[in-house]
């Protein structure tokens, strides 16, 4: 009987310990799950080394990224830049790269609806919306309609022109300049701004590319644009008239230093 009652303490303290194991690992676990954060990524200058040899990996077996020229970036003197660039970094899709661009309002026919056209046909990861013009947001809210609230892919918007609110609600986040009432992009004058906006809508466009899933609106999409703006400094958007502050719309501070 002794041994017997030993047997069974020892098997008792035995299942204790292992249940204390199992649990530590569990609460382990739940402590190293991973976040939006763990997930941020660092975009490199262009002319890295890294970019270069990236550069033939690009392709649209998972999908394109749509790429949109709207107001002041839809006339030749930079969109023949852009696309330059662009087909040197991932590819057209028409060659079997990533990129499939939109020219408002050439490619629309004049219609900003038919852009739902053209994301509903392809197969789509990721949408860059460059200087969106009046009622972009109605083609995007369609779709997001029959997703249930919850558009298939990302949308960033940089610079629109576009409804705020409109933007606010379609898009993952809207970035613009602190300052952007005196800026005419598409003003010979500001070329540095072009400069500017082209290199912020590469980075853009990478990250579309790059991210494993739609980003939320959390705690941690400051991190993930504020990485898309490198070194620019971002701060949240505040309505002057209200006072309260975006959840999803950014502006780059002191932009022309």
């Amino acid at each position: 009987m002794k041994l017997k009652k030993k047997t069974v303490y020892a098997g008792t303290i035995l299942l204790l310990a292992l249940a204390l194991f199992f649990t530590g690992c569990k609460e382990k676990t739940r402590t190293a799950a991973k976040t939006n954060s763990d997930y941020i990524i660092e975009i490199q200058p262009r002319e890295t080394s890294q970019n270069v040899q990236r550069k033939s990996l690009w392709t649209n077996e998972e999908g394109v990224v749509c790429v949109f020229f709207g107001y002041g970036f839809n006339i030749p003197e930079f969109t023949e830049n852009a696309l330059n660039s662009l087909e040197k970094k991932f590819g057209l899709a028409e060659n079997g790269g990533l990129i499939l661009p939109v020219i408002f309002p050439d490619d629309l026919h004049g219609r900003i609806s038919t852009l739902r056209d053209i994301l509903e046909k392809n197969r789509v990861r990721g949408v860059v919306l460059l200087g969106a013009p009046e009622n972009t947001h109605i083609p995007l809210a369609k779709i997001k309609e029959d997703w249930n609230g919850n558009l298939p892919f990302n949308v960033f918007s940089l610079f629109p022109q576009d409804d705020v609110l409109g933007q606010e609600f379609t898009c993952n986040f809207v970035i613009d300049y602190e300052f952007n009432e005196g800026i005419q992009f598409g003003d010979a004058s500001v070329q540095g701004e072009w400069k500017d906006a082209l290199e912020l809508f590469m980075s853009a466009v990478e990250y579309a590319s790059l991210l494993p899933f739609s980003l939320p609106l959390d705690s941690e999409l400051y991190f993930h644009v504020q990485s898309i703006a490198a070194k620019r400094k971002i701060a949240r958007y505040v309505d002057s008239e209200t006072g309260i502050q975006s959840r999803n719309h950014f502006i780059i501070l002191n932009s022309a230093e």
